[in-house]
C-alpha cells in the first residue's frame, strides 16, 4: 500500500518530533542535576574550590554516575542510546535519491501497519531503469541497517551499489525503520523494529517468489533479520553484515562505551539492562531456530563490533544445525581491506563472495534432489 501524502509534509512533520525529543532529552539533563542537590548547593563541599573545577566534577558526576544512571532507569533514555534514531545530521532529501547517484531508484512509502508508513527505496540492477517491479529473475536484497542514520548514509549507498552490481546484480528493497528517516516518527523498541522488517517482508513476498528473497542485516540490523529468519523457509539465504551476538555483548566493545565500561557497576547498570525486552536483540540465543543458509561477514578490524562476535555466531550455527541443511558460511575480511565496522563496500570481491554463496546454495539443492 502506497501512501501519497506530500514527502515534504511527512519532513516537516518528523522534523518537529525530533525537536520535541532533543528538548526532552535537554529537561532530562537538568533533571539528573537535581538527584545531587548538595554538590550545587554546598558551600562546604565546594569551600576553597575555583568555580572551573566545580563545573568539571559536575559535569564528570553527569557523565560517569548520571548518565548510568539514566540509562539504567528511563526506558526511552536506553532505547535512544541503542537505536540513536535522532542521529542523522544533516537531514536528507530522501525523496530524491537520484541526489545520491542512485539512477533509476523508486522512493515510496509502504503502510506496514495501521498509522506506520516507513520510507522506503527500490535500487534495481544496475543496467536497468525500473518499468515492471521485480520482472526479471534476479535475487531480491532486504537490507536492514543498522542504528543512527538514515537509509541514504553515504556506506549505505555504497554497499547498495555493490550489491547491484556485477556480478550480483540484485535488486535492492532497503527501507527506514519507524523513527528513521522519512518514516513515520515514532520511538522504536526492538518489537516494533521486527514488526517493520515483517511487514516489509510481507509487502515483499507478495511480489516476489520466496525463492528470490535474500535476507540481509547489517550491524544492529543483522539481530532483527535474524528475528525474521526464525521461521523455515523464510528466504533464499540470510545474510550477517558485522553482526553481534547481542546488544549487551556489543556494549562491551562498542566505542561509546569506552570510558564507562571500566566502571564497576557497568555490567549491572548498561550492559545486562539492554536485554530489557525494549532493546533485547540476542541472536546468539536464537541463531539455532535459522534453517536458512546462513552468509556471515565481518572485518577483522572492525573496532566496534569485534570479529570474534561473528565468528561466534557462526560456531553455533554450525553446532546446532542439521547436517544435510547448507553450511554456515563465515567469511573474515583482512584488515588491509581497512573496512572496519560500516566499510565490507570496499573488498573488491564481496558481489562475487555473494554470488558464490548463492551459487552454492543452487548445488546443494540439487545434490540434495539426487540423494546425494
Amino acid at each position: 500500500m502506497y501512501n501519497q501524502c506530500s514527502p515534504a509534509e511527512r519532513l516537516s512533520r518528523n522534523q518537529k518530533k525530533r525537536q520535541g525529543t532533543l528538548d526532552s532529552f535537554l529537561r532530562a539533563l537538568q533533571w539528573l542535576t537535581w538527584l545531587f542537590p548538595e554538590w550545587t548547593e554546598n558551600k562546604s563541599v565546594w569551600r576553597g574550590h575555583p568555580r572551573a573545577l566545580r563545573a568539571v566534577l559536575t559535569l564528570l558526576a553527569l557523565f560517569y554516575v548520571g548518565l548510568p544512571v539514566a540509562f539504567y532507569l528511563c526506558p526511552w533514555i536506553r532505547r535512544a542510546a541503542v537505536f540513536l534514531p535522532f542521529l542523522d545530521w544533516p537531514l536528507q532529501t530522501l525523496s530524491k535519491p537520484e541526489y545520491y547517484g542512485l539512477n533509476c531508484t523508486r522512493h515510496f512509502f509502504v503502510e506496514t501497519s495501521p498509522g506506520i508508513f516507513l520510507g522506503v527505496w527500490h535500487v534495481p540492477p544496475s543496467g536497468s531503469c525500473w518499468t515492471s517491479l521485480f520482472s526479471d529473475s534476479r535475487p531480491v536484497v532486504l537490507y536492514l541497517h543498522g542504528s543512527a542514520e538514515s537509509r541514504s548514509a553515504p556506506y549505505r549507498r555504497s554497499m547498495y551499489k555493490v550489491l547491484s552490481g556485477e556480478p550480483l546484480r540484485a535488486h535492492v528493497i532497503t527501507f527506514d525503520y519507524r523513527g528513521f528517516g522519512d518514516s513515520t516518527w515514532v520511538s522504536p523498541t526492538a518489537n516494533t523494529l521486527e514488526e517493520d522488517a515483517a511487514g516489509m517482508y510481507s509487502w515483499l513476498q507478495k511480489r516476489v517468489p520466496t525463492s528470490r528473497i535474500v535476507v540481509w542485516g547489517h550491524s544492529m540490523g543483522s539481530g532483527i533479520a535474524a528475528r525474521l529468519a526464525k521461521r523455515p523457509g523464510v528466504s533464499l539465504a540470510v545474510v550477517f553484515e558485522a553482526p553481534f551476538t547481542s546488544i549487551a555483548d556489543a556494549t562491551r566493545t562498542f566505542p561509546l562505551s569506552f570510558f564507562h565500561r571500566r566502571l564497576p557497576l557497568f555490567e549491572t547498570f548498561c550492559s545486562e539492562r539492554t536485554r530489557h525486552p525494549d532493546t533485547n536483540l540476542d541472536t546468539l540465543d536464537i541463531i539455532g531456530d535459522i534453517q536458512d543458509p546462513l552468509l556471515i561477514l565481518h572485518a577483522a578490524d572492525d573496532s566496534m563490533v569485534w570479529s570474534e562476535q561473528g565468528r561466534r555466531l557462526w560456531e553455533r550455527a554450525v553446532q546446532v544445525r542439521s547436517p544435510h541443511l547448507h553450511r554456515p558460511v563465515f567469511v573474515e575480511f583482512n584488515k588491509r581491506f581497512k573496512c572496519g565496522h560500516r566499510n565490507i563496500h570496499k573488498v573488491p570481491h564481496l558481489s562475487a563472495t555473494v554470488a558464490d554463496f548463492l551459487q552454492s546454495i543452487e548445488e546443494h539443492k540439487k545434490r540434495e534432489m539426487c540423494g546425494e
